[in-house]
């Protein structure tokens, strides 16, 4: 449901969480509570939070990852973040900044994003409804949580706060192969009255023989207030993009610039006040009036015919979104609803929500609905069960009827996890329907769309600590048979050495971290016109290695990618990126 689920505790809780290194303390700006509080450094009362759902798999699966996480495992960009949760699909075109798409299940279109409660649709004429990750701010976030459904996945994303007196900043400098070179650099503070001031930019740029390269540059600022039970703040997030053109090498004959050049930025600004947390135990309410963004300052020839893109060199596309949200929470029984009203192109509409959850200490049930932005309606509802602290189920069905009345089932999906001496096994089945999905449009025009057979998959976890620091996650996922935009099998496997050494470094000022990781993919189908399964890229496997390094507040790391130098293609004809190696420090202070 769009962002209307309550945090709180999950309904279940959790398998233990073995995907990466042990959580920092939750909540705003985590990293800089983990120091000690002094005479001239106080904690303010929070700036509100969005909404978003309490991260509960069944599966031994990472589904939320707080601020520190989020960069931890070499994710450059909220695309590869995602790209970990068995069932999605990462398409792009190269390097960091080429286009990045993710499907769910099969579905391009089935990913959706809320930033701090605002539905991100995708305006850019070029793409066809179809969101690029790449201009989805990975670097402004402080905490990511993840919800399946069988026909769609929803990330809801908020954006960094800060709690503290003390100023707090933070910098990034990363670079290595492909000419990478990337800069970020935090600083926020809050007053003594509650007044918050946050800025943040990020500057990335590369090179790549295969185009694609160019310069991002992205900024953030925030001022707001918070005192008791109020809270109200204004935010301004860009993301800005000027990139080359891609080439297209692994078809017979190549195509140069299949990927035209672009030059544009997404943007979001809101005004948001708050009553009380939707985390807290009773009522709250939040109203939230923004504007998403997008422009385009230089045409595209792989747009669609007719598209503004296609027609013109100089495109800008903005919408306005209110959204206004209230719930209560009670003891066992969570309650939400609200709208979210949207006005694009001189038309507005209206998408209620509610959203239902009754918990239990073994077990709860979710019920959701809402109408979605075109008319069409979606309810799904959820059942999880935990008899015994090693054994744990879960049910998940939903569907969706279109604004002509027409209803049909979006999928179903089941899911149980045992815990053998301390590992735990997972296996899960899922079921799509028949449907029709968007095209990553952006790739490649003859990729418009396609109608995606009914499907069933099999998903197998395995995750939990080895021997002397050594741990190991396994994920599979299996379908039935290949579709387009869904290859018949994904696996991604995860060994990784972490250890504090608290014997040596008594205070945890030391951490090390070594990981080696190992993804397949099968042959893989994209649409050509009419046939569903008109191209095709190979198979791949790919292995990569992460090093970090911890010392007090700063992290030194080295990513080693593709370290066999396989050439291979996410999305059919894009080479990928042979043999790259990423370095840098990330580092917070304050003073």
């Amino acid at each position: 449901m769009a962002a209307t689920a309550q945090g709180g505790q999950p309904p279940v809780p959790p398998v233990a969480d073995t995907a990466t290194r042990p959580r920092t303390p939750a909540g705003a700006d985590s990293a800089a509570r983990q120091r000690p509080l002094t005479a001239a450094d106080t904690i303010k009362a929070p700036l509100t939070e969005a909404y978003a759902p309490a991260a509960s798999a069944v599966r031994n699966v990472r589904l939320h990852w707080d601020r520190a996480e989020l960069f931890e495992g070499g994710a450059l960009t909220l695309g590869d973040l995602v790209a970990r949760v068995p069932g999605v699909t990462l398409m792009t075109a190269g390097f960091l900044l080429a286009p990045s798409v993710p499907a769910w299940h099969g579905d391009p279109g089935g990913v959706r994003v809320f930033l701090d409660g605002i539905e991100r649709d995708e305006l850019t004429p070029r793409n066809g409804g179809v969101t690029d990750f790449s201009l989805v701010p990975l670097w402004a976030l402080e905490d990511v949580v993840v919800e399946e459904l069988p026909g769609e996945l929803r990330v809801y994303a908020r954006t960094w706060r800060v709690d503290r007196t003390t100023a707090s900043s933070r910098t990034d400098v990363l670079t290595g192969s492909d000419n990478l070179n990337l800069f970020r650099g935090y600083f926020g503070k809050r007053a003594s009255n509650g007044i918050a001031i946050q800025l943040a930019a990020q500057q990335a740029s590369a090179m790549s023989s295969v185009g694609m390269g160019g310069s991002a540059l992205g900024a953030m600022g925030r001022v707001g207030w918070a005192a008791g039970s109020w809270s109200a703040d204004a935010t301004f997030i860009r993301q800005g993009l000027d990139r080359d053109a891609g080439n297209r090498v692994l078809v017979n004959p190549g195509i140069s610039g299949a990927v035209p050049a672009y030059k544009g930025a997404s943007t979001l600004s809101y005004l948001r006040a708050g009553w009380r947390s939707p985390s807290a135990d009773g009522p709250w309410a939040q109203l939230v009036a923004g504007g998403v963004g997008a422009s385009l300052t230089q045409s595209s020839a792989a747009a669609p015919a007719g598209t503004p893109d296609s027609v013109s060199t100089d495109t800008t596309v903005s919408e306005r979104q209110y959204t206004l949200l209230a719930g209560l929470n009670r003891s066992a029984l969570r309650v939400s609803g609200g709208a979210r009203i949207r006005g694009l192109r001189g038309t507005m509409d209206v998408a209620p929500v509610a959203r239902v959850e009754a918990v239990r200490r073994y077990g709860a049930v979710t019920l959701s609905a809402e109408r979605r932005h075109g008319g069409i309606v979606t309810w799904d509802a959820k059942v999880q069960s935990s008899p015994f602290d090693w054994l744990r189920f879960s049910a998940t069905t939903g569907a969706w009827q279109s604004s002509a009345g027409t209803a049909a089932a979006a999928g179903t999906s089941l899911d149980a996890a045992v815990r053998l001496w301390g590992r735990w096994l997972g296996v899960g089945a899922v079921r799509v329907a028949e449907r029709d999905v968007l095209g990553p449009v952006e790739f490649d025009t003859t990729a418009r769309g396609a109608r995606v057979p009914a499907g069933t998959g099999v998903k197998v976890s395995f995750g939990g600590p080895l021997i002397a620091g050594w741990s190991l996650q396994a994920d599979a996922v299996n379908w039935s048979s290949a579709a387009a935009f869904r290859p018949q099998t994904e696996t991604r496997t995860r060994l990784w050495f972490d250890s504090r050494f608290l014997g040596a470094a008594p205070r945890g000022n030391l951490n090390v971290m070594a990981a080696l990781t190992h993804e397949y993919r099968s042959q893989y189908f994209v649409p050509a016109g009419s046939d569903a399964l008109g191209q095709q890229a190979r198979s791949y496997n790919v292995y990569s290695a992460l090093v970090e390094v911890r010392i007090s507040t700063a992290v030194v790391y080295w990513d080693y990618r593709n370290m066999t130098g396989l050439t291979y293609a996410t999305f059919p004809g894009y080479l990928m990126p042979r043999i790259l190696n990423i370095y840098g420090v990330r580092w917070d202070f304050w003073n």
